[in-house]
């Protein structure tokens, strides 16, 4: 799993740590560290600069001469892209710079015209696929700034051994990775503001049902209207790439954002493809099929949970959507689903069908069903970013069959002490156990029930 340090700061001051230290203590405190990746050395060198002059190259009909500002000179660069023009601001890769896959720049010359670098396509700095033409910035993008900067590159991501984080659900994303940082280091945790929107009108009925609880204790949705489907912000695509997740828009992209911060999949079905507004917890069918969002069409076993609609199953529960529900360039009113599902069930299910997903590696670790509103909260606000009319048209349908029995732990005095190698006094271990926020079922100062 890759963890992003810039996504991490948005909880907890690593403002004056090392990114190899960091790793160390994290590994001795918590889980195993594989590597540290330094994502803006790849740009090292590349930055944003200027056309301000194109000539035909005077012995090859496919090249073309510029001339580029990259703010302290003007420099010769031969290129063979179609898409250029005078004025354009685009990536230029450096004398000195080595690009992703060990090419790198050097004082060429070609056809007899000396290049001094050379302009980028998206492909060539590793951002996308697309190798059609030269990347173009947007037009304020400051001359002569790094390209890691423009991108959102210039940051570390810590990679961290998945097997060693099994019996830890609360590490699965970004924001239980930093409150556990937060205590490592002894630094204050930044908490998001988990507030649930309010209803803007009173449109739209979910109804709801879960039909074996327990395979799902916990079942939350919303409805949300007023929807434009577009490109999701630079900040949020960036982190998304970083991590290895591809943006696809702005709903889609928001999921999959609340998963990899908070830990819990999420998934929005295109309101207007579910029959009657219906959503059934179910197990599926003798004999039923889905057709997963990589178009392929899986056959059920009576054994997997689904959820579906008064018609047909819409998702495989807790591993991947349908086809038939699927937010589309068309969408404009969205149902959010966030649930607790059985970990051994998901598990099953997608191995079973050869998919395993990041919603079901996370389902199978067995999250914490409170976590199923706090999701549904940060979908909200992030969205809204990008749909600034978003509505809140239902009311919410919360489900919750999980049990809410209090945990409670029995320490003694000279368990404690034995465990630290030290001689605390019962006021002094109380104290502290006080302030770590532990509540005191029974207490006769030697003996601790701790809920």
């Amino acid at each position: 799993m890759k963890i992003s340090l810039n996504w991490l700061k948005d909880y907890v001051d690593l403002s004056n740590e090392n990114p190899e230290d960091l790793g160390l203590r994290f590994t001795m405190a918590s889980a195993e560290i594989e590597g540290i990746e330094n994502l803006s050395q790849h740009f090292n060198h590349v930055v944003a600069a200027k056309i301000i002059e194109i000539a035909p190259h005077p012995d090859a009909d496919k090249l073309q001469v510029t001339k580029v500002d990259n703010g302290k000179e003007v420099l010769q660069v031969v290129c063979g892209a179609k898409n250029i023009a005078v004025g354009q601001i685009v990536p230029l890769a450096q004398v000195g710079a080595v690009l992703p896959g060990d090419f790198k720049i050097k004082v060429s010359n070609k056809r007899g015209v000396e290049s001094h670098g050379m302009l980028c396509a998206a492909s060539e700095l590793g951002m996308s696929d697309d190798s059609e033409g030269i990347l173009i910035l947007p037009e304020n993008t400051e001359i002569g700034k790094s390209f890691a900067d423009i991108a959102g590159k210039n940051d570390s991501l810590i990679e961290i051994d998945n097997k060693s984080l099994t019996h830890r659900p609360d590490l699965w994303g970004h924001y239980g990775l930093a409150r556990e940082l937060a205590a490592v280091l002894k630094k204050e945790f930044k908490p998001l503001d988990f507030t649930l929107p309010k209803m803007d009108e009173d449109k739209i009925q979910i109804k709801a049902k879960i039909e074996d609880t327990d395979l799902c204790k916990r079942y939350s949705a919303l409805a949300f209207d007023n929807i434009n489907i577009v490109p999701s912000p630079e900040w949020l695509q960036n982190r998304l790439i970083n991590i290895g997740a591809k943006p696809i828009n702005n709903v889609v992209d928001a999921t999959n954002y609340v998963m990899f911060e908070l830990g819990q999949p999420i998934h929005s079905f295109d309101g207007s493809k579910l029959k009657d507004q219906t959503i059934i917890i179910r197990k599926a069918k003798e004999g039923e099929t889905l057709t997963t969002l990589d178009s392929i069409e899986r056959k059920l076993t009576t054994d997997m949970l689904v959820i579906a609609d008064i018609d047909k199953p819409i998702a495989l529960a807790g591993v991947m959507g349908n086809e038939n529900s699927e937010v589309d360039n068309n969408t404009t009113f969205v149902v959010l689903e966030a649930a607790s599902f059985h970990a051994a069930s998901v598990r099953r299910t997608a191995v079973s069908l050869g998919l395993r997903t990041e919603a079901s590696s996370r389902f199978e670790k067995s999250l914490d069903p409170e976590m199923t509103l706090q999701a549904i909260s940060r979908f909200y606000t992030i969205l809204k970013e990008t749909c600034p009319n978003l509505k809140v048209v239902s009311q919410l349908v919360d489900l919750d069959y999980s049990d809410k029995t209090p945990v409670y732990v029995n320490v003694t005095k000279e368990f404690i002490n034995r465990r630290l190698g030290t001689q605390l006094d019962s006021n002094f271990i109380e104290t502290t156990l006080k302030s770590l926020g532990f509540e005191f079922e029974e207490n006769d100062q030697e003996n601790y029930k701790l809920k």
